[in-house]
């Protein structure tokens, strides 16, 4: 437990440091992830006042829905590339937009569906005149907490290994299984970095994506350190 703690220190200490290193990249990504991802919702919000129509603002969100998941993909891509020491260019973003473009929205789509089936599953469970299947409503808390864990590597696995959506989700869960202490650690930080983001809001333009890639790309490079060149485990199923 004690490697994991020290381990979680120095992933959240280098991403502080390189956050300040490349904050003209980390300001320059954020704000083109917020302003590209959510504009569909920005159009409608903006002229919501002339178009009173909740289709449109439906129909806002699910475009949203399409391009948040390849901004979010762009900018891990780039702070990938700077942790890898490579040269990277502010619109290199809309490079990687357009190539993570469908298997970035099979993984908004598919952790979407996810998020929904735990949801609906809870509150049937939590509402039903049973009291066994009323006890049962905590495993899908457990689920969701999972599904949050390992949330922090499903980008990073995507833009790192270049793998499909399935591929990208079994290998997020496997990591997140195996590093649960550094991972819980990583979670707690994204979730102050969004947190803060949110009560400062001009942060959430400036600075919360790319401090959230830089922190899952560099868990990911470190956890991954021990995998580097192990042999398949197909036994048990880890391919990591």
């Amino acid at each position: 437990m004690g490697q994991s703690l020290r381990q979680s220190w120095l992933i959240f200490r280098k991403g502080i440091r390189y956050s300040y290193d490349y904050i003209g990249m980390v300001m320059a990504t954020s704000a083109l992830w917020f302003f590209v991802g959510f504009l569909p919702l920005l159009v409608a919000t903006t002229f919501s006042t002339y178009i009173k129509n909740p289709t449109v603002v439906g129909i806002a969100l699910a475009l949203t829905l399409i391009t948040l998941g390849p901004a979010t993909a762009a900018v891990h891509a780039m702070m990938a590339k700077i942790l890898a020491k490579e040269e990277v260019l502010v619109r290199e973003f809309f490079q990687h937009f357009t190539g993570f473009f469908g298997r970035s929205i099979g993984l908004v789509l598919l952790n979407g569906l996810i998020i929904a089936i735990l949801v609906s599953d809870f509150i049937f469970t939590i509402n039903h005149p049973n009291n066994v299947v009323r006890a049962l409503s905590g495993i899908w808390v457990y689920f969701f907490i999972f599904w949050a864990l390992m949330s922090n590597y499903i980008f990073p696995f995507l833009v790192n290994q270049n793998i499909g959506v399935f591929l990208t989700m079994k290998r997020a869960a496997l990591l997140a299984l195996d590093n649960a202490i550094v991972t819980i650690v990583l979670t707690i930080s994204v979730v102050l970095v969004a947190g803060l983001s949110i009560v400062l809001a001009a942060a959430v333009l400036l600075l919360m994506m790319g401090m959230i890639a830089f922190l899952q790309n560099i868990a990911y490079l470190e956890l991954m350190q021990k995998y580097d060149g192990a042999e398949e485990e197909t036994a048990d199923g880890i391919d990591i």
